[in-house]
């Protein structure tokens, strides 16, 4: 019977503890765009002037459809956003539909690229995820340390969304967040 009782107590305690303890531990939103914002999107601007991709909001369906550009590729850029990637950082783009034959992939350009980085970082490649699913990634990962030094950890610049695969190419996008914290 003190056994038990013992285990009762700390068992208390145990919970007392952790119901006290702040919860710091989580991720918080930090960017997030719906379908709506996303169809507002402008078409990317590629570091040779071509891709111009183009964005359109269907409000029945609360969905952005992005297509490619007249160059048969391309696609939209977010706003100007700083990455803050001193924080463990992660991006989730949910995607509601894309033909089989198509892909899509987004990107990350820097505002102020240091040569080489002009065409930017992949985050998600070429892939078909589809259905309503949200796609999610930790950039810190993706990037890699010697990125994330050479630009001291801090990088401003944009997300493409780029529908690929065919001259008709196109994605249907719900939202696209920015998230940090751990997981």
């Amino acid at each position: 019977m003190k056994k038990f009782l013992a285990l009762a107590v700390v068992l208390f305690a145990s919970l007392a503890l952790v119901a006290c303890t702040s919860d710091t531990e989580g991720l918080k939103v930090i960017e997030q765009f719906s379908a709506q914002d996303i169809g507002s999107w402008t078409g990317s601007v590629t570091p040779d002037g071509s891709a111009f991709g183009t964005a359109t909001y269907n409000e029945e369906g609360d969905f952005t459809v992005i297509r490619v550009g007249e160059e048969s590729w391309g696609g939209v850029q977010s706003p100007i956003i700083e990455l803050d990637l001193t924080e463990q950082t992660y991006v989730a783009l949910q995607v509601k539909e894309v033909n089989d034959a198509f892909k899509w992939t987004v990107k990350f350009i820097p505002s102020n690229p240091i040569a080489g980085h002009e065409w930017g970082f992949y985050v998600f490649e070429d892939n078909g995820m589809k259905w309503n699913k949200y796609t999610m990634v930790d950039l810190n990962l993706q990037f890699g340390q010697d990125i994330i030094d050479a630009y001291d950890g801090k990088i401003e610049g944009t997300f493409w969304i780029w529908a690929v695969g065919a001259a008709d190419a196109n994605v249907e996008v719900l939202s696209f967040t920015i998230f940090q914290g751990s997981i």
